[in-house]
């Protein structure tokens, strides 16, 4: 079997500590080369394909028999949609969600319709181009970012506004940075969870808490990119995760139960991971929802659906195998 591992790959002088978020999507060479390796376990070659303008060409003349997908995409509204249709379109079969799941997890907002059409909880939320558009039915604190971004991408120390006039400053700047309208959500102030699933009919992994009481006087106490790349990073040692998460029965299996339906909402495959947080009623209230989850292989980086595994006691290896595998079975194939 001939494997392309579809993949955008972070620029050598890159470093997400510095607090540019440009690239913080992308994946380090160091991720890409984990990946191959284990994937040749299973198969005679893995050639990178870089997710770019040159994509497509080298996809039609590769000879693929099949995809290992980690793409981004580079550029547009649903650009996590765009290698998986060049895949369609050239009939080669790959791992992880098809084109129209990837596009609707990219956008906040649609994902959040999805959800609540669903009966799936999520926080109150309104897309705005201004301040201006805010409803008056929304309650602050509300909680803000950009809609089609993700790995915190423009989730800032600056997201959580407390009044109108914070938050018209945080649009303004949201809007003119990353050319897009902001979701704002009323905030909730419960225990924050990110949920790994594997499989199809999928295997919800340990859950993970994301606990920020580590932190240094000062830090943002939520998930943003200040707290996922530079306080919990190699350099500066704090570790903002535990998992197993702490939970007694009845919330592991509410918070389970949630994540399945998600899942089966949103139409996902082979792997996720998706954020909630307790709301007023202490259900499991969901946030976000990435369909391409960070494959980081190092445990100490804290990516967190890799780390769920690990809780699992899975390698690192067999992660990425049954990933694999589960692609493979969808699709009638196998090793």
């Amino acid at each position: 079997m001939k494997v392309a591992l579809t993949c955008n790959i972070l620029p050598s002088d890159y470093s997400r500590e510095s607090g540019d978020d440009t690239f913080a999507e992308f994946d380090a060479p160091s991720t890409i080369e984990a990946i191959k390796r284990a994937l040749l376990n299973f198969c005679d070659s893995v050639t990178v394909v870089e997710a770019d303008e040159d994509a497509y060409e080298t996809l039609r003349r590769g000879g693929f028999d099949f995809a290992f997908n980690i793409a981004e995409g580079v550029r547009g509204e649903a650009r996590e949609a765009q290698i998986p249709a060049m895949l369609e379109m050239l009939g080669i079969p790959y791992s992880g969600s098809g084109v129209t799941t990837l596009a609707i997890t990219l956008d906040k907002r649609r994902t959040k319709e999805v959800l609540a059409a669903n009966g799936i909880r999520t926080p109150r939320f309104q897309l705005l181009s201004r301040e201006s558009d805010l409803s008056e039915d929304l309650k602050f604190p509300l909680f803000l970012k950009p809609n089609g971004e993700g790995s915190s991408r423009g989730i800032t120390a600056k997201s959580l506004v407390v009044s109108r006039e914070e938050l018209q400053g945080v649009v303004s700047e949201m809007v003119s940075r990353y050319r897009q309208p902001v979701l704002a959500e009323e905030y909730l102030t419960g225990r924050e969870f990110t949920v790994g699933l594997l499989g199809n009919s999928p295997e919800v992994l340990p859950i993970v808490e994301v606990s920020f009481d580590g932190l240094p006087e000062g830090a943002p106490r939520f998930d943003c990119y200040e707290v996922k790349w530079i306080y919990d990073s190699l350099d500066a040692g704090y570790d903002t995760t535990v998992c197993p998460a702490e939970v007694d029965d009845d919330l592991r299996s509410r918070i389970e139960d949630t994540a399945k339906r998600t899942f089966e909402a949103l139409e996902i495959r082979d792997l996720c991971r998706l954020d909630l947080r307790l709301d007023e009623d202490a259900e499991p209230s969901v946030f976000d929802v990435n369909a391409l989850p960070g494959l980081i292989p190092d445990p100490e980086e804290n990516s967190r659906f890799p780390k769920a595994a690990y809780a699992s006691g899975r390698s690192y290896d067999q992660l990425i195998a049954e990933i694999f595998a589960s692609a493979l079975e969808r699709q009638g194939m196998g090793f």
